[in-house]
């Protein structure tokens, strides 16, 4: 089946995306972590530590959805829509980001392959291949 095929391939492009942004957000230019500082908060600025135990605790749940989808695991399928609606909204409510153009680049394909995998899990004959069943 090559839906199958090209489903599972952009379960992995957007692992291997995802580690790439982690890996260019260590490495910023000083100039762009001085801009970073002059900006304003967002609503979570206030609960940083907060902020950061909710981006690290969806950052692995991404990661283990995508498994999930993967295997063709059912409750991956309404996990994975719930990450990126939640992802979403932490983005909003963390107020405004710089990137390099290698990041933004980055996020832009990680924004398509997201709607590609929702559009695939939802819309498409691979929707069939999540049972109830689970391993």
């Amino acid at each position: 089946m090559e839906i199958e095929k090209i489903f599972k391939n952009l379960i992995l492009a957007d692992f291997i995306v995802i580690i790439l942004m982690v890996i260019s957000s260590m490495y910023q230019p000083s100039e762009v972590s001085n801009l970073y500082k002059n900006l304003n908060d967002g609503l979570l600025s206030n609960f940083e530590n907060f902020s950061r135990i909710v981006s690290i605790s969806l950052f692995f749940l991404y990661l283990f959805t995508l498994n999930l989808l993967y295997r063709f695991i059912s409750y991956g399928k309404p996990l994975y829509l719930f990450l990126v609606i939640a992802g979403i909204i932490l983005n909003y409510l963390s107020g405004s980001v710089i990137y390099t153009a290698f990041s933004g680049m980055l996020d832009q394909i990680g924004g398509l392959i997201s709607g590609s995998i929702l559009i695939l899990l939802f819309f498409s004959p691979v929707k069939n291949n999540f049972s109830n069943k689970n391993p």
